[in-house]
């Protein structure tokens, strides 16, 4: 007589199978698939720019969040005359998250003034 696997294990199992098999698959046929690749050479400036463009993604965030205005109006210097965000409005949150938000905010303003120099 077979042994009795349940309907819940088998199933748990089926997922982790499906879970982990792509997984093993991808990591054998890696390297075959990116040998052949050629990626481009980044500069450091590169790398930078993509950083101070994550910055001010976050600023614009936590801005908009906090306060409901963006860069444009608390930090016009960091902006560079960029067009202002479309359809951001602020977020109706309690006292202290607004503030942990804010906070957060500034940080990233912050960031933003250290990476352009100002």
């Amino acid at each position: 007589m077979a042994p009795y696997i349940s309907r819940d294990r088998a199933s748990i199992f089926v997922l982790l199978a499906s879970l982990v098999l792509p997984l093993i698959l991808l990591d054998y046929f890696s390297s075959a698939l990116f040998a052949s690749a050629k990626f481009p050479k980044s500069k450091d400036a590169d790398l930078l720019e993509f950083a101070l463009n994550l910055e001010y993604l976050e600023a614009e965030f936590f801005l908009f969040g906090a306060l409901g205005h963006g860069l444009d109006v608390a930090a016009p210097n960091l902006t560079g005359g960029g067009p202002p965000p479309i359809g951001a409005k602020k977020v109706e949150l309690d006292s202290l998250t607004n503030d942990v938000i804010l906070q957060f905010a500034f940080q990233e303003v912050g960031h933003l003034s250290l990476l352009r120099g100002f």
